[in-house]
């Protein structure tokens, strides 16, 4: 804990913000919950990790385990989304390449970002759902834009990249167990995207 104390004529360390804090304790949950899974993980290991009390995790998460989760799913879903490439003045398949090496990166650790963003697309709760939910749409939206200069695709397109992004998190998982190499899935998944919108537009 941020220790508040100060000696003669020597200011002690600056309080962190409420957002800040909350960040903090975003932060030191993530590994804890990524690695134990959100029905097992202990509000006493991430109060541990995070050098505060039990007491102050209630004060930012008021329900606990299940605000908490939320949380990490939130900021899994923002560390994978954020920054997504839809420059068209970049070429559309450099695009393509560095938004699926960037996730493949993530996959391969695997980091606890990926690892807690499979988790809530497998969860049952309505709220945990809701969260990756969004941040799917955030993925549909960018790729389509890239792809099909929207980001409000077709009917029949948005299946499509539905489909591919279950696809993809498999594929990544699966390469993850048998040791393949990140450099034989990167044209398979940029030529399944290819084809899975190309027989939406049929």
């Amino acid at each position: 804990m941020l220790d508040a104390t100060t000696s003669a004529g020597t200011a002690g360390p600056r309080r962190l913000s409420r957002d800040a804090r909350r960040e903090q304790l975003v932060a030191a949950a993530m590994p804890v919950i990524a690695e134990t899974g959100f029905a097992d993980f202990s509000l006493d290991d991430v109060a541990a990790r995070a050098g505060v009390t039990r007491n102050l995790l209630y004060h930012y998460f008021p329900r606990g385990r299940s605000d908490l989760v939320i949380a990490v799913a939130e900021e899994a879903g923002h560390r994978l989304t954020d920054d997504w490439i839809t420059d068209e003045s970049m070429p559309l398949p450099e695009r393509l390449q560095a938004n699926n090496a960037r996730m493949i990166e993530h996959a391969m650790e695997p980091s606890d970002a990926w690892t807690i963003y499979q988790l809530a697309r497998g969860s049952s709760d309505p709220e945990i759902r809701e969260t990756v939910e969004r941040f799917v749409e955030v993925v549909i939206g960018a790729t389509s834009l890239n792809q099909l200069g929207t980001t409000d695709p077709p009917p029949a397109a948005r299946i499509a990249l539905r489909g591919y992004l279950a696809f993809f998190g498999a594929v990544l998982d699966e390469a993850r167990s048998s040791g393949t190499s990140p450099e034989r899935i990167l044209p398979m998944l940029g030529a399944t995207l290819v084809a899975a919108l190309g027989a939406a537009g049929d």
